[in-house]
């Protein structure tokens, strides 16, 4: 019977805050705009492909000869179906410089005289790629690029050599098999055209439960604790269970809408596909918030009011947002913070996501990821609890 009341009562506290939200038209609005923004900023900010197109680069052809106009030639043809760069020509290399100190130019080929005599001759002819390396990531991408339109050069170069070397002796010959006699046939785990939202949906959907979760519980206790309407509720006959489970359930309910709401953009304006279990998806966030619950109720046990409780949560999170591996592959992280990336419940919560959302996981090839985010879920509970009660006498 303590049981079924104590459900009862939760079930009330929980009916109590969602009505309270929906007379709350400010919070309403931000429970729906919040999920947006984020699919918004990140959708945008990050690149769907694995490189920036129609980068501005400048192109000094120094030598003027005939290699040197093929070449030229042969740079625009093979940009012109990925179009990754945009061209300039300049005459001199002070006049592309220029450019690139005043944030015109990402970089820009260099032809340097005697680039044809050596080309005529069978020696070696050197490009010369300036690169703006102000900023790192473009300049990551600059030189991958040219490096691979250059080997793509070199390719075509050799097919058009070995090509006259079967005409001279009377032979045919497969140019492209001589130059390039190993072919790449790359497979991926999941089908179709896939891009960076695709791997920042699952954690981003678990992201914002966690949010959700850890801020909304000093709001929940910390606020009615100053207007006096935690005293009324601490001097029924309720359990102070039910306190914590009513008000947690409430906040998972706002927690699951944003999910779905993430969820359905991300599959329409975004292409993220769904290979795995949606029921299994949705037990996932169910033990993210089990995980991060207790952490939001240790914060407001801990703090006399909800200024510092806010403040306490938002210490607490916003380093899981970045180590947890959301925004980014834990993987790229130095070796200390994919060591404190560990005792983060967001790693794993977030790993097992991607995995059922993108890989088709089971529950078997996620049960690592679920043993530790129940055992996080009570060690915290097992500490949250008496912390509040104890509170709760203050």
């Amino acid at each position: 019977m303590d049981i079924i009341k104590i459900l009862k009562d939760s079930y009330h506290i929980m009916a109590k805050d969602l009505l309270a939200l929906k007379r709350n038209r400010m919070s309403l609005a931000a429970l729906v705009i919040m999920p947006i923004a984020f699919l918004v900023m990140f959708g945008f900010i990050f690149p769907s492909g694995n490189t920036q197109q129609n980068m501005p680069v400048g192109i000094v052809n120094l030598d003027q000869g005939p290699s040197a106009t093929a070449f030229t030639t042969q740079l625009n043809t093979l940009n012109k179906n990925a179009s990754y760069m945009s061209f300039e020509n300049f005459s001199t290399v002070d006049d592309a410089k220029t450019q690139i100190n005043r944030g015109k130019l990402y970089g820009t080929f260099i032809i340097p005289p005697g680039f044809s005599y050596n080309m005529t001759h069978g020696q070696s002819a050197n490009v010369i790629v300036y690169v703006d390396n102000s900023n790192p990531q473009v300049a990551t991408q600059i030189q991958s690029v040219a490096t691979s339109t250059i080997t793509g050069l070199n390719g075509m170069q050799a097919e058009n050599n070995v090509m006259e070397m079967g005409k001279s002796t009377n032979q045919t010959v497969n140019a492209q098999a001589v130059v390039f006699p190993y072919t790449p046939n790359v497979k991926t785990t999941i089908p179709g055209q896939t891009n960076y939202f695709n791997f920042l949906a699952p954690g981003l959907m678990i992201m914002i439960v966690m949010m959700t979760v850890m801020t909304g519980i000093p709001e929940a206790i910390s606020k009615e604790k100053e207007m006096g309407t935690f005293d009324g509720m601490l001097s029924a006959p309720i359990n102070q269970v039910s306190i914590i489970l009513g008000k947690t359930t409430a906040l998972c309910v706002r927690g699951f809408a944003q999910c779905i709401l993430i969820l359905v953009l991300a599959m329409l304006f975004f292409g993220v596909t769904i290979q795995g279990s949606i029921m299994l998806a949705f037990v996932m966030l169910i033990l993210g918030i089990f995980s991060f619950v207790g952490i939001g109720i240790v914060a407001v046990s801990m703090s006399e009011d909800q200024a510092s409780s806010t403040m306490l949560v938002n210490l607490l999170m916003f380093p899981m947002m970045f180590l947890g591996g959301v925004f980014y592959p834990i993987q790229q992280m130095p070796w200390f913070m994919q060591t404190i990336s560990q005792f983060i419940p967001l790693t794993y919560a977030a790993d097992a996501m991607r995995k059922i959302m993108l890989l088709n996981a089971g529950i078997g090839d996620v049960f690592y990821q679920i043993l530790i985010l129940v055992a996080f879920g009570i060690v915290t509970m097992a500490i949250a609890v008496p912390l509040f009660r104890k509170s709760m006498t203050r």
